[in-house]
């Protein structure tokens, strides 16, 4: 990552402005934004904002620092998008001792006991960048190994013919019976084995809608609650009990 978000969420106007001044500091690029409430806070994150780092206050006039990182961790579910892991690392700068297992509860990365010298805040953002760069590392890597299985041919049997076909152009795969239909690039292959068993195999590409569709997340171009609108212009059934899942899942695949 080229340039970090910094966010520094707290009450009291001359705590914001040192710690500011502090990571304005540091060796690391980054953008520094102040926020005087929780709720301030969670408003630009719900128009867009995503920050890297948080510190964050815990006593606060209004939603207290436990209960905005509740209302970031629902966010978090809500849309389906990991945020790197617990995007944002949340750090707990307070004057407040006996809040460090709430704190722990909602995901924070540390907990830092007021009052806070420069060093200790240097200290903590070091390790928090480096936890950042582990996780892009991270997601970088499960990602390029998905990508491989993507291009990878899938050997099918159909009849007595054996076919490679490459996972990316495979639309969607359909239940039926004890044996399957491999819908792609305009065929509709039967294949003598059952979805759990190309569940198994596919990658996380490929997310199963209902029990009847198996889909390449790939060639979905939108969707409803109740369906899934392919890019061949056909329409599939979504699970209710699956719709939420499906979510998270397609949402961690175009992110």
């Amino acid at each position: 990552m080229d340039k970090y978000r910094f966010a520094v969420c707290d009450d009291e106007e001359a705590v914001r402005s040192l710690i500011s001044e502090w990571l304005l500091k540091s060796p690391y690029k980054a953008e520094i934004k102040e926020y005087d409430s929780g709720e301030e806070l969670l408003r630009d994150i719900d128009a867009g904002v995503n920050p890297d780092i948080l510190f964050l206050d815990i006593a606060m006039g209004g939603a207290d620092g436990i209960d905005t990182a509740r209302e970031l961790g629902k966010r978090v579910e809500n849309n389906g998008r990991s945020m790197r892991a617990s995007r944002p690392l949340i750090i707990y700068v307070t004057g407040i001792p006996d809040r460090m297992g709430d704190a722990f509860l909602v995901k924070a990365f540390d907990y830092l006991l007021k009052p806070v010298t420069q060093i200790e805040l240097e200290d903590e953002l070091k390790r928090a960048v480096d936890e950042l760069k582990r996780l892009d590392a991270q997601h970088l890597s499960t990602r390029q190994s998905d990508d491989e299985l993507y291009t990878k041919p899938l050997v099918i049997q159909t009849g007595r013919d054996m076919i490679n076909i490459k996972q990316k152009h495979i639309l969607y795969i359909e239940s039926s019976g004890r044996k399957s239909i491999v819908h792609a690039e305009g065929k509709a292959l039967d294949v003598y084995k059952r979805m759990n068993e190309f569940e198994d195999e596919l990658g996380n590409s490929f997310f199963r809608i209902h029990r009847g569709y198996l889909v390449n997340m790939q060639h979905i171009k939108g969707y409803s609650r109740s369906e899934a609108y392919m890019d061949n212009g056909e329409t599939l059934i979504i699970s209710k009990y699956k719709y939420a899942d499906f979510v998270r899942a397609y949402m961690n695949f175009i992110s």
